[in-house]
């Protein structure tokens, strides 16, 4: 009896969590956030894997500051952090979107929250050109 119950509780969460990505989903300028964020998602990934095949040595250049000048450096291999931390943030706004799909301004969340993935996408696209152009100009 114990595992029906356990099934049938795992089932309505389940439910549950589809509905709630679906209200995301189904808001129609969500569509326009997720495919722009995508976009820039897959053009950071392309400038990571770039940076790494065009670079001849062992360091990489990370962070350049205008005051002190060169105030990171490490693996090439770390290049691939930014775009992860840009997918993770588009996650993180996805699921916090969805989380509140009950709310009153859910709309208002949905532009907030989404546009703000976009938003660091596109900065993130700037961070990766910029370290292109410390490392290789």
């Amino acid at each position: 009896m114990a595992y029906s119950n356990f099934y049938g509780r795992f089932y309505v969460i389940r439910q549950n969590v589809r509905a709630a990505f679906a209200s995301v989903w189904n808001f129609y300028p969500s569509r326009w956030y997720f495919g722009i964020a995508i976009f820039l998602q897959l053009i950071a990934w392309f400038e990571a894997f770039f940076i790494q095949h065009n670079l001849t040595g062992s360091f990489l250049v990370l962070h350049y500051n205008v005051d002190f000048g060169i105030d990171l450096v490490g693996d090439p291999s770390q290049i691939f952090f930014y775009p992860l931390v840009g997918l993770g943030i588009l996650a993180l706004n996805t699921i916090v979107a969805a989380a509140l799909n009950r709310q009153k301004d859910f709309r208002i969340f949905v532009h907030f929250l989404l546009g703000a993935s976009v938003v660091f996408a596109l900065f993130l696209n700037l961070v990766l050109l910029f370290i292109y152009l410390i490392n290789f100009r």
